[in-house]
Formats: C-alpha cells, sequence, structure tokens
C-alpha cells in the first residue's frame, strides 16, 4: 500500500482549490476544479512523448482517432492529495507508461489462459476454414449443385413432355374416332393407352434413378457439412468457455472491500452477455487501483484525446459521463461505500412550473422548461407528460404528440382525444408541422445558412447518444440560419425536417455538421448551466376548425 508509480503529484499549486466533499457522480458531472488541473497536467505529459501519443491512437493509416482518458483525485495514507491517470480500451503498443494505472485483468500476459485458448480457437478457425474450402467440399458442393439443376431440369421438361403428348394423343383419338370404325378405333384407343403408360413408366423410372442420385450425393454432402458443423460447434462452446474465464478475470472492489466478477455484476450474463470492452474504461481501472493502493478516490473525470472518431461526437480536451452499457453496472458496484454526489436529474424538475399557452376542447400547448422529462423516465416520474395527465383527467388516448430532451425547453403540443390526436398525429408523419428552434452554438459559424443531412441511429454502448451513421442509420436533415454572432457565440434558427432523437444538437456538434457543439451540451459539448436549445414555434392545422395555427415562445437565453 501507500505511494507507488502511479500516484502522481500534482505540479500545478493547488493550495487555493477546496477538497471535493463528495464523489463526483459520473454519469452527470461538472469537473471538480482539482480535476481541470489533473487533466491539463496529464495533456502536458502526454504532449511530451511521441511514443505515448502513438500508443493512444487508434483506427488505421487511412483515418486515426483518439481515446478517452480519465484523471482521479486521491488522497494518499500520509494524507497527501494526487491523481491517478487511465485510458479506456488497449496501448497500440507494448511500453505502457508506468504512470497510467495498469488492467484491471490482465488476462494478455504471453503465457496466459487467454492466450492458449486464443490459439486453439485460431487453429479451430483455420481448420473450420480449410474444410470448407478444401478441393474435395468444393467438388462435392459442385457436384451437387449440378445433380439438382439436372433433375429439377428433368423433371420440368419431362412434365413438359408428357403433357404435350397427352395433348397430341387427344388430338389423333379425335380424328381416328370419324375416320375408323367401331372395332378400329377401339383397337386404336388400346394403342394409345398403352403408349401413355410407356412414357409415364419410363419417365418415373428415370425420375427415380435422378432422385436417387441426387439423395445419394445429398447424404454424402450433408456427412461433410455436419463433420464441420460439430466442429463448429466445438469451437462455439470453447470460445463461451473461454469468455467467461474472461469475465470472472475481472474482480471489481469497492469501497467496502468486496468483489464482483463480471458476470454476477451483469445480472442476465448467460442471455445477454455485457457489452465488449467492459470494465476496460477509464472509470473502472482508476477505482480498482485506488481500492488495491489503499487511497480514498475523491473527484474523477474522464475528457477525450485526440482526433475524434468517424461517427460519435468526441471534441478533443471535453469531459464526458462514463459510458452507461458498460460502466453503469459496473460503476453500481465500485461506488459503494462512497459518499457520491447526488444524480441532479432526479430533482431538477422538483421545484419548475410548467407554463401552459394554449387551451381549448381539442388541444393543450405548453412551454416546456428545461430540466423537465416530457414522459416519465426509469427513474424520474414528474414529467410534462404526468403533469397534463393530473390536470386534465378527461384527456384520452396517446395524449403526447411529439418530444422534447429534458435538458431542451420550448413548445409541446398536447391532445385530449384519440379523434384530436390522430389528425394532427397525420401532420407530423407528412411532416407539413412547422418547427423552429433556437440554439447557441459555443462557437462562431462561417456560413449564414444552411441545410445538414446526417443520418442517425442509437449508440446502445452509450445511450441515449446517437451516432452518425452512413450505413446503418435513419435520414436526418436539418435546415440552420444565422441569427446573430456574438463574444464566440453564434444564435442559430434551426428548422429540422425529420425528428430524430438529438437530431439538432448531434447536427450541430459533429464534424460533418456544423462542428460546433449546442453551448451547454452535456452530451455531445461541455455542460454549463443548460442547454441552450429552445422550441420556439410551431405551425399546424386544428383538428376542429382546420384552420392553420401557429404558436411562439421566446427563449430565456
Amino acid at each position: 500500500m501507500g505511494d507507488d508509480a502511479t500516484f502522481i503529484h500534482f505540479s500545478t499549486d493547488i493550495r487555493s482549490l477546496p477538497k471535493p466533499e463528495k464523489f463526483t457522480y459520473p454519469f452527470f458531472y461538472v469537473p471538480h476544479p482539482l480535476v481541470e488541473v489533473a487533466a491539463e497536467e496529464l495533456k502536458v505529459r502526454i504532449q511530451a512523448d511521441p511514443d505515448i501519443l502513438r500508443g493512444l491512437e487508434s483506427g488505421n493509416d487511412v483515418q486515426k482517432f483518439g481515446k478517452m482518458l480519465g484523471v482521479l483525485i486521491v488522497e494518499n495514507a500520509a494524507g497527501q492529495l494526487g491523481y491517478l491517470a487511465a485510458f479506456s480500451g488497449k496501448f497500440a503498443h507494448e511500453n505502457v507508461p508506468n504512470f497510467f494505472v495498469p488492467a484491471v485483468a490482465n488476462i494478455h500476459a504471453s503465457d496466459s489462459h487467454y492466450k492458449r485458448g486464443e490459439a486453439e480457437l485460431n487453429e479451430m478457425t483455420a481448420q473450420i476454414s480449410a474444410l470448407k474450402s478444401s478441393p474435395e467440399q468444393l467438388a462435392l458442393d459442385a457436384e451437387l449443385d449440378a445433380k439438382k439443376i439436372e433433375y429439377a431440369t428433368f423433371v420440368a421438361d419431362g412434365r413438359a413432355r408428357l403433357k404435350a403428348e397427352k395433348k397430341d394423343r387427344e388430338s389423333r383419338r379425335k380424328s381416328a374416332k370419324s375416320e375408323l370404325n367401331a372395332t378400329e378405333f377401339e383397337t386404336f384407343n388400346d394403342r394409345l393407352r398403352e403408349e401413355s403408360i410407356s412414357t409415364q413408366v419410363a419417365f418415373k423410372h428415370q425420375s427415380a434413378r435422378l432422385k436417387d442420385e441426387l439423395d445419394a450425393l445429398q447424404t454424402k454432402w450433408d456427412a461433410a457439412k455436419n463433420a464441420i458443423k460439430a466442429l463448429e460447434n466445438n469451437r462455439r462452446e470453447k470460445s463461451n468457455g473461454l469468455q467467461r474465464w474472461i469475465f470472472d478475470q475481472y474482480q471489481f472492489l469497492n469501497n467496502h472491500g468486496q468483489k464482483q466478477a463480471l458476470t454476477t455484476i451483469f445480472p442476465n450474463f448467460e442471455t445477454e452477455r455485457p457489452p465488449s470492452g467492459s470494465g476496460d474504461c477509464c472509470a473502472p481501472k482508476l477505482l480498482q487501483h485506488a481500492y488495491l493502493q489503499g487511497y480514498k478516490p475523491l473527484a474523477m473525470g474522464e475528457f477525450w484525446w485526440g482526433p475524434e472518431p468517424k461517427n460519435e461526437v468526441r471534441k478533443a480536451g471535453n469531459f464526458y459521463p462514463s459510458c452507461n452499457s458498460r460502466c453503469r453496472p459496473i460503476l453500481g458496484h465500485m461506488l459503494e461505500g462512497l459518499e457520491v454526489e447526488e444524480n441532479p436529474l432526479l430533482s431538477w424538475s422538483d421545484d419548475l412550473e410548467l407554463p401552459i399557452i394554449y387551451d381549448d376542447a381539442d388541444i393543450v400547448i405548453v412551454n416546456k422548461p428545461e430540466g423537465m422529462l416530457s414522459v416519465p423516465g426509469k427513474d424520474i416520474i414528474d414529467s410534462a407528460f404526468t403533469r397534463i395527465q393530473h390536470l386534465y383527467p378527461e384527456a384520452t388516448g396517446s395524449i403526447l404528440l411529439h418530444r422534447l430532451d429534458m435538458s431542451t425547453s420550448g413548445i409541446l403540443v398536447f391532445t385530449k382525444s384519440p379523434k384530436a390526436h390522430k389528425f394532427i398525429q397525420h401532420q407530423f408523419i407528412a411532416r407539413t408541422v412547422k418547427k423552429r428552434y433556437i440554439a447557441i452554438v459555443d462557437g462562431t459559424i462561417a456560413g449564414d445558412r444552411g441545410t445538414i443531412e446526417l443520418p442517425l441511429r442509437p449508440d446502445y454502448y452509450d445511450l441515449p447518444r446517437q451516432l452518425v451513421c452512413h450505413e446503418h442509420g435513419k435520414p436526418a436533415k436539418t435546415h440552420w440560419e444565422v441569427l446573430e454572432r456574438k463574444d464566440g457565440k453564434t444564435r442559430l434558427a434551426l428548422y429540422p425536417h425529420t425528428g430524430r432523437t438529438h437530431q439538432l444538437r448531434v447536427h450541430c456538434a459533429h464534424p460533418e455538421g456544423l462542428n460546433t457543439p449546442i453551448f451547454g451540451d452535456e452530451l455531445y459539448g461541455k455542460p454549463q448551466n443548460r442547454l441552450h436549445l429552445h422550441a420556439e414555434h410551431i405551425t399546424f392545422i386544428h383538428p376542429t376548425t382546420k384552420e392553420e395555427i401557429s404558436f411562439t415562445v421566446a427563449p430565456n437565453f
């Protein structure tokens, strides 16, 4: 226990900075001043060493991107404040600087069970590939395909020939009936019946012979494929066993000294395995090492280092919350025993009012404040939806027509009946509803107006974040217009043509969009007192009067 190479002493004078009262709530936070100082010192240390810079790069020769780095403010047994540093994922080469904390599980050691298992799996993969592409298997595949075609062609041609011959016999029978006497016609008819039986028997015998040949080939082919399938199943079982072994090596401590493995932290392990990379993010690494060394964790933060990834919005130097899919279950265990800041989202909307700006027999329109959910969440019941339900108990049907992010303020439309809901919903689906948002972005936009078309899909590893994905994303289109440039920021009018989750936030922040996050965006930019995004205006056709109506509510920023 005690000081080690990973305990980094502050080179900056921190005597004027307060000591954290509670540990950081890692999924929504503004970094503590000590965390900001530690992050800046870590950046300087990294920039001074080209070998470290190379090690923190990911990607390929075509595109490089960076990593998430983390710092953890700790207090050692002597009462000294310092910090630990970590990177998410793996280092690009083996020379990992000794000031970075080690991985939670060192499964990649040259003589480890993992390496031996990996070698065995690779050998089985090569064996499976060799069997599938062997000359014997390829010849058998071709022979079976050819026999299937031969059999199908013979049957189709034979049936067509039998049909044509039957038609010909009927024609000859019709002609003979008028030309032959009764005795001669009966003799002629007998010959036609014999001819029919003969041709059908010949067809059936030849079909049966070809089918026997096809069945024999199919049996031979099935035997070869079953041998490959058995090997594949064996490989799958070994792979699953190795994966379970890997997950069991990740044993996470908490402040009570209790250990838990990934296999127990993720409750549905047998049916839903932990996401790839679970346990290799900054936060678990940092806390694990602090507990092992006897350091007291005080505060932490994670920030992006290096070039931005292709699909995600990650700005160099910006702090980001810990990821949800990998880290939330793990940190739920590791933070036990620490006095952690409360999740601000749980009480954010308690004292907020929900102003009603229009109310008639069909619709209710409100000005949702920032910090209030549109609908109830997993941990938060209070929302615009639940309040409208309480205020208008007679309202029936789906009620809510669209949503705004919790951090976004502005106009929300509710309906009081299924008929009104269906009428206006059709307008949303047809994209005839006109909406205008006001945003302040954290930078100066060069052009005056434009259009952004970037397809979006959920980041399943870190919901509710969204990714730009040109392969699997849904189309998303936003028109934008500059209203004002002032003090290094730009006020914009945003006109969404589609209504994807986080569309305006990602289109503003992504490098292929405006490359400038909305001011105060805790997910894609830097958190501030609020997200400066407001649904200012909406126009649609009223469900009863059938007249166009419009509503405008100015933002409070």
